[in-house]
């Protein structure tokens, strides 16, 4: 059988959409043999990695959109606000690290039962920068404009790659200032072929971005320019190493309400379940 790896792709509260592709995947009996996420994937990646409980990692999901709801707050009613401010984001990061530390029990990547990949990017450099269980382990994958950081805790690495720039301020790590790996990653197949696998099944929770919608004030601006800019990388990224691309339909909901939540969920199961057939063939091939 040839070994398959999942990647799971940013999106923000889309990535609850995450939740029922795992779902159906366990109903099948299907379980990859690494793993690699940005942004809102690399949360669920991330905790499925620990093997923390799906229901569990929807209620963490959920306290994390949360939190973030409520630090952006201050500036719905005060727009200028934003432009007046000297912070580097609108959210310091600081409460979302701390709960991913208690709920990770500050675990290292090491720590893992399945080898994971979390995607960011260097503000500075302008690199790549992996957090990975898995060092690369030829010099081949230590390719230019790409490292790797092994020995991290995975709350300070999921805390670098979910710093959405503006929205979140950057992830110091040591000399690094880290932001959202879809700046440049957004759905990190190659990850998972450089960890081993000979299949990559893709879950691209952004696929929608591609169509029409309405934007509303500075923060619905920037965030809709970084997903238009991010599509035509993602394709070719996909193009080149994903098997399978299964891409929910998720529409574009402005918050995790409770019915939201079941709906995103929903719409995950539903692409698994049409693209299972496909995803079998691979797995057991």
């Amino acid at each position: 059988m040839a070994k398959w790896g999942l990647c799971l792709g940013g999106g923000g509260i889309l990535g609850f959409a995450h939740i029922g592709v795992l779902q159906v995947m366990e109903e099948n009996g299907l379980r990859p043999c690494c793993i690699a996420g940005t942004s809102a994937g690399a949360i669920v990646a991330a905790l499925y990695g620990l093997g923390i409980p799906l229901s569990d990692i929807a209620s963490v999901m959920e306290s994390l959109s949360l939190e973030q709801e409520k630090e952006l707050s201050p500036y719905f009613p005060r727009p200028h606000a934003l432009l007046l401010s000297k912070a580097a984001g609108l959210i310091r990061g600081d409460i979302i690290e701390a709960i991913l530390h208690k709920v990770t029990r500050g675990k290292k990547l090491s720590e893992v039962w399945l080898p994971i990949s979390i995607v960011s990017v260097d503000l500075v450099t302008g690199e790549t920068v992996v957090f990975t269980s898995q060092a690369p382990p030829s010099p081949y994958f230590s390719r230019p404009g790409r490292s790797y950081i092994v020995d991290a805790a995975i709350s300070q690495a999921v805390r670098a790659s979910i710093s959405i720039p503006v929205v979140f301020a950057p992830k110091a790590l040591g000399e690094r200032i880290l932001v959202d790996g879809g700046v440049k990653e957004l759905v990190p197949a190659y990850e998972v072929r450089r960890m081993g696998a000979e299949e990559v099944v893709a879950v691209d929770v952004s696929s929608e971005s591609d169509k029409p919608q309405e934007v509303s004030g500075i923060i619905g601006v920037l965030l809709r320019t970084f997903a238009i800019m991010e599509r035509d990388a993602t394709s070719r990224h996909l193009a080149d190493y994903a098997s399978l691309v299964i891409q929910p339909e998720t529409g574009h909901p402005p918050f995790p309400t409770p019915s939201e939540i079941r709906r995103l969920v929903e719409a995950g199961r539903r692409a698994a379940r049409l693209n299972m057939e496909r995803w079998l063939t691979i797995a057991r091939s």
